[in-house]
């Protein structure tokens, strides 16, 4: 991969799980993703997310907190809870901006928090702390 390749998909072939009730918001973040070279899955709550994440490995999950059947509180402890999946980043992307939903978020396992809708900087950020760190 060329330096010009890599700046226009820096994580190319990496794989996320997009997990939103909302269609439009899932389209919005699997557009920013792919755009920096992630293939996408997409899920509407929680309990479909841990369906796709038997079948396949994700290098990180992007989900929502409200939602129904499973929010994401539920599917970060869900995950961390899983000797197999516990080590998958989570990064959270809500609406909620008070501290008690990213202070809780991040108790529960998640990696990251980002309030929606996020732009494609702190996406960015987050992706390079996940992806790109030398430890």
């Amino acid at each position: 991969m060329t330096a010009d390749t890599k700046s226009i998909a820096p994580w190319k072939g990496k794989t996320a799980l997009v997990v939103d009730d909302y269609p439009s918001i899932r389209k919005t973040i699997k557009d920013l993703l792919v755009g920096l070279g992630l293939k996408v899955t997409e899920a509407e709550n929680g309990l479909v997310a841990l369906e796709a994440m038997k079948n396949s490995m994700f290098d990180v999950v992007v989900s929502d907190l409200v939602m129904p059947e499973m929010d994401g509180f539920e599917l970060t402890e869900a995950i961390r809870g899983n000797a197999n999946l516990r080590l998958v980043p989570i990064v959270i992307v809500s609406t909620h901006d008070d501290a008690k939903y990213v202070f809780r978020a991040l108790h529960l396992g998640a990696d990251d928090y980002l309030i929606k809708p996020p732009s494609i900087d702190m996406v960015k950020t987050v992706l390079a702390r996940i992806f790109d760190h030398d430890w």
